[in-house]
């Protein structure tokens, strides 16, 4: 008996791993284990090589008859009986095994077992998915109605998954169910579901879930609604492959790109920045106002968009501006300005039910003192209920643009008034401040400002978005990679970093590059130091337009910085020597993360070296 199992032929292995062959044949090439074909055989060491490689477990003696662990509530291991066919590898739990490992237990409260069975009587296929979920090792922890209005007739349950599943596509909380009996399923259904999701109580995974109904179109329209940030699954299990959940979980988890984006990020896709954040918080509540500079694409507007999201539960009316939209000095761009305030204000007070009667007896164009005045009234009604305005001017640098305007003494003098004007709320109320965002500090640096005192200079607090530090830039690429079920070795995790110079949008960039290339037909995917290196050539000449035009805004804004810039790459001695009398552009340089000081040397980022 031993002998006859000492090899396995690889097909033979394929049917007992649930894989196509194709994939286990690549597998062994992989491992190193070169074999011709379907029909070769393969030691029995080789074939626990290959179990191990797919997340199945290794294959125990025929004469064992141990127990295997569950998972508590309290992650305490418990001993469960199994079924001695659970070591049959002919048998279909064989191929489950691997995903049962860290098994949830069973429910026990009488309330969740009613609530269970009530659930089933409504949606009898209810039972269908429940036996698939426990078949691997996971179990539903709640259920209950739709608390949505208008889609009571709606069901809901929570899934927690076995450790092994966990850990294979990236969660670490509860997975929503969401069950709709019409046969023809709305778009607005789908947004109920999504708020059921978004504002649930619960410890649920925010941005996937899984739904049903008996409509035949469920897969279609679900990918057509699903988007990054909120996907849905069609809970379709076919009864007859074991493993159809989690060949629906790998279709869907494995597809999406989650480090590719093109637009700031907040909530569960913000990371790192946790110290800034928290310093920007202790501003709002104690009226100081801050500025955040960095290069184009570093994170300004993500932190200002995440601020706006912390804010949320503290009685912060947040407002957020964006300055590129308006006409940028030699025009003045005072009145579109205040006009676009009013109605944003309005528009956000009205959202919370808060006074807007004062700014909507303006005009549509009120002028800089009649805005500071209705606001200032508003203002003292809602402080008496607690409320705070928070004002968020985000790319700053369009208001003073150095290559088109003498920006201390050009003749723009309502940019310095209407800043003015909102330095004299900050001062006059106890519930408002605001924030600046943008590539130049030079609006708060200097003494004056379009021929008037500057009024931010040595009031308002800079804060600079340097790359992202090695621990946060891991701890982004491990969880959004967790997320698409792919573990980023430590090699790997250094080259991305090291590439990348840590810019928050090129490591994000060159991580999606790298993605773009893992097969997807793997149930444990990992992303290798050589995986990144090969990339790496394709990458830079993909993005350095990118970094051209980050170039181009620093000699736009910072023409003395530019002019070091280009001193160091070319002659390293002689920026170190100008270095001391130009120390205020080697310092901005420095806040950047252009340049990099070390022991009294100066060297470029490594993303200069790509243009």
């Amino acid at each position: 008996m031993e002998q006859a199992m000492a090899k396995q032929r690889v097909h033979e292995l394929a049917s007992e791993l649930g894989l196509d062959v194709k994939v286990v044949l690549r597998k062994l090439k992989e491992l190193g284990e070169f074999v011709k074909g379907p029909s070769s055989s393969i030691e029995a060491p080789v074939a626990q090589k290959v179990r191990i490689a797919f997340g199945a477990p290794q294959k125990p003696p025929a004469v064992s008859r141990t127990t295997t662990g569950t998972r508590t509530d309290t992650g305490t291991p418990a001993i469960r009986h199994v079924d001695q066919r659970a070591f049959d590898p002919t048998s279909p739990s064989a191929r489950q095994r691997g995903w049962r490992a860290g098994s949830v237990p069973a429910p026990q409260h009488p309330d969740l077992l009613a609530n269970i069975q009530r659930m089933a009587l409504r949606f009898p296929v209810f039972r269908d998915h429940i036996e698939a979920l426990r078949s691997l090792g996971s179990q539903i922890v709640y259920a209950g109605p739709c608390k949505q209005e208008g889609f009571r007739e709606c069901s809901v349950a929570h899934v927690r998954f076995s450790e092994a599943i966990e850990n294979g596509f990236g969660f670490t909380r509860e997975v929503m169910l969401f069950y709709s009996p019409h046969a023809d399923l709305q778009g607005r259904t789908f947004e109920a579901a999504v708020r059921e999701l978004t504002h649930s109580a619960r410890s649920v995974t925010p941005d996937t879930f899984f739904m049903w109904s008996p409509d035949n179109r469920l897969r279609v329209k679900l990918h057509d609604w699903s988007r990054p940030s909120k996907l849905a699954i069609p809970l379709l299990v076919d009864d007859e492959d074991e493993l159809s959940l989690i060949s629906l979980l790998r279709d869907h988890v494995y597809a999406r790109d989650l480090f590719y984006v093109t637009t700031p990020v907040f909530g569960a896709s913000f990371f790192g920045r946790r110290t800034l954040l928290q310093a920007l918080r202790d501003d709002v509540f104690h009226q100081r106002v801050a500025g955040i500079f960095g290069l184009r694409k570093s994170g300004k507007t993500s932190i200002l968009m995440q601020l706006q999201e912390e804010l949320q539960q503290d009685d912060v009316v947040t407002v957020l501006v964006d300055l590129e939209a308006f006409p940028s000095p030699p025009e003045d761009p005072t009145d579109d300005i205040v006009a676009d305030l009013r109605r944003r204000l309005i528009a956000e007070l009205k959202t919370r039910k808060l006074r807007v009667q004062e700014l909507s007896e303006l005009g549509e164009r009120p002028g800089i003192l009649e805005f500071k005045n209705a606001f200032q009234v508003i203002l003292k009604r809602l402080s008496a209920d607690g409320h705070r305005v928070l004002l968020l001017l985000d790319e700053i640098e369009y208001l003073t643009p150095a290559d088109r305007i003498d920006i201390a003494e050009g003749d723009m003098p309502r940019i310095a008034q209407l800043l003015s004007a909102l330095r004299s709320v900050v001062q006059e109320s106890d519930n408002f401040t605001f924030v600046l965002s943008g590539l130049t500090s030079a609006i708060i640096e200097g003494g004056r400002l379009y021929g008037r005192p500057n009024p931010l200079f040595s009031w308002a607090k800079a804060f600079y978005v340097s790359p992202l530090a090695r621990e946060e830039a891991d701890d982004l690429a491990s969880t959004v990679g967790g997320k698409m079920g792919i573990q980023i070795e430590p090699g790997a995790l250094e080259a991305l970093h090291e590439a990348s110079g840590g810019h928050a949008y090129l490591y994000r960039n060159l991580s999606s590059a790298v993605v773009g290339h893992l097969p997807t037909d793997d149930f444990q995917r990992r992303m290798t130091r050589s995986a990144v290196l090969t990339e790496l050539a394709d990458w830079k000449s993909r993005v350095q337009g990118n970094i051209e035009e980050m170039v181009q805004h620093v000699k736009r804004y910072y023409p003395t910085e530019a002019v070091m810039l280009e001193l160091l790459l070319e002659n390293p001695a002689d920026f170190k020597e100008l270095a001391s009398s130009e120390h205020v552009a080697v310092r901005r340089l420095t806040d950047l993360g252009l340049v990099h000081e070390s022991q009294g040397e100066f060297e470029v980022n490594v993303i200069l070296e790509l243009t």
